[in-house]
Formats: structure tokens, C-alpha cells, sequence
């Protein structure tokens, strides 16, 4: 009997460490979502969706909207404003009591020049562990090795490549009043992404959720090109398309790995569209 009840207490721990304790993707119809708060220092300025920050019907507005979309249909975004700003965007309170190996990943995407190169801003996620009055730096974007320059020298055509952070949280394993922020600290620097913000108990993604992180990555390179592109998913894809700046397709095909060599240099957008109905756009860049 005694060897019943260790059983199903040890398996009830391991469910319990095993747990999500903050999964957002920012999908829902409202913003912020439900427990999140905002706040921002420019009253013109403030985080909010792709669709609503991005929402116009010009080719700009749809672009940006591309751009800084990560995942599915929506992301948190903040857009850049010509002064100083300071906004945050906070998660509901989770409690890391019973965490073994906690983890706090999430995807974000800015431009390398006027993010990091220029250093206009920073962004910033941060921990608190007394339901917000105190902040502790968990990661800076100026720190991530992921993001990379497109080799150009003009900060107005960027790239823009999407990273995957994850932060241990083990130094804050059983505090029981937790909270994630993420910052955007700027003065006329340049907009910002986050997506599927997540924090794991024991530091290993469940099976759902290693399945969606699966199926959301997609690698265009090289990028900037010469001509062929090559793209890297663990989808099977239908077609891609090269789209120009104003909206319009250039061409279509069935291959894995288009080719814009006749095209000017410029900057397009690439979309794949996958077997499974879904589709990913990427910009890319003809050197």
C-alpha cells in the first residue's frame, strides 16, 4: 500500500512540475489579454496587435503587418514613435512553488539598425517576484547573438529575423508571486514583435506545444540573395510566391526553393504555403 501511495505521489509531482504556468499567443479578439496589464510614457504609443497597430489597407500597412506578425494571425507589437517612450507590457501573476527547472521562452523580432546598431532603444523582459514593484533584467535585445545585420548599410531596409529566447528561472524556484514584463525603452528607434510567450515548470515543452513551436519555425536563407533561396521547415510545402513591396505577386511555383535572380535588388516578401492550408511570409532581401 505504501508503495501505492509513493507511486501516485511521485507521478502527481511530476504532472504538477510538467505544468504550464504562462502560455499567451496573443490570438484573442482583446488586448492586452486576459490578467495582462500595459502601460506606456508617449500617449501615442502603446503595445497592442499587429492587426489593430498595422491595420490600414495600403501596402505599407500590410507589409509592416507581415513583418511583425511571428506567429499565426497576431502578435504583440509596439511601433516606433519620433520620441522618447518607455511601455510595458505585463503577464498575470504565476506562482513557481513546486518548479523544478523552470524555463520563460518566447519569440521576438526587431531590425538590427536602429534597435541595436543605432541603439535607439532596447527591449527588455524582465521578472518580479513581489507581483511587480521590483523589476530584475532577465534578457536585453542588444545581448542576442540570433539577430543579424543584412549587410546593406541602410538602417530604413532592414532585416528583420524572428529569434526564440528561453531564460532559466531557476534562481526564482518557489517564490509565489511571479510576473513577466517586457519593456520597450526607445527614443525614435524602431517597432517591435513578441509571440507565444510561455513559462514551463520543469523547463521542457509539452508535447503540444513542442509540436507548435515545430511547425512555426521556417528558415529562408541565404538572406540577403543573389538569386536562389532556400527554405528550411518541417512542413510540407504546396507553393511559393514573391510578393513586391506594394502588394503585388511576381511569380508562383511549386518548388522549395525559389529563385528572384532576374529580379532588381530590393526588398520582397516571400510566402510558402504549406500543405496543411497554412502559410508563412518571410521578407527577403535581392543583393
Amino acid at each position: 500500500m505504501k508503495k501505492i501511495v509513493l507511486s501516485l505521489a511521485l507521478a502527481s509531482c511530476f504532472y504538477s512540475n510538467a505544468q504550464t504556468l504562462l502560455s499567451e499567443s496573443f490570438e484573442g479578439a482583446t488586448f492586452p489579454p486576459t490578467g495582462w496589464t500595459k502601460s506606456n510614457t508617449n500617449a501615442l504609443r502603446a503595445w497592442d496587435l499587429t492587426s489593430s497597430v498595422f491595420s490600414g489597407t495600403s501596402a505599407s500597412s500590410i507589409e509592416l503587418k507581415t513583418r511583425f506578425t511571428i506567429a499565426g494571425n497576431n502578435s504583440a507589437t509596439i511601433d516606433w514613435v519620433s520620441g522618447a517612450n518607455t511601455a510595458n507590457l505585463v503577464s498575470p501573476a504565476f506562482s513557481l512553488a513546486g518548479a523544478t527547472s523552470p524555463t520563460l521562452s518566447f519569440k521576438v523580432k526587431v531590425g538590427w539598425g536602429y534597435m541595436i546598431s543605432l541603439n535607439k532603444g532596447n527591449l527588455l523582459a524582465q521578472i518580479s517576484t513581489d507581483g511587480g514593484t521590483n523589476w530584475t533584467t532577465l534578457w536585453n535585445e542588444d545581448s542576442e547573438a540570433g539577430f543579424t545585420d543584412d549587410g546593406d548599410g541602410n538602417v530604413d531596409t532592414d532585416f528583420y529575423n524572428t529569434v526564440t529566447v528561453q531564460k532559466s528561472l531557476s534562481t526564482y524556484i518557489g517564490q509565489a508571486n511571479v510576473k513577466v514584463r517586457f519593456q520597450y525603452v526607445a527614443n525614435d528607434a524602431d517597432a517591435v514583435s513578441i509571440d507565444d510567450v510561455q513559462v514551463i515548470a520543469n523547463g521542457t515543452l509539452g508535447t503540444s506545444e513542442a509540436l507548435k513551436t515545430k511547425a512555426d519555425n521556417i528558415s529562408v536563407y541565404p538572406n540577403p540573395t543573389k538569386g536562389e533561396i532556400s527554405i528550411k521547415t518541417d512542413k510540407k510545402i504546396k507553393s511559393t510566391s514573391v510578393i513586391d513591396v506594394s502588394g503585388k505577386t511576381l511569380s508562383t511555383n511549386n518548388s522549395g526553393t525559389p529563385d528572384i535572380s532576374s529580379l532588381p535588388k530590393g526588398v520582397y516578401l516571400l510566402k510558402v504555403d504549406f500543405s496543411d492550408g497554412t502559410s508563412k511570409t518571410e521578407k527577403v532581401i535581392k543583393q
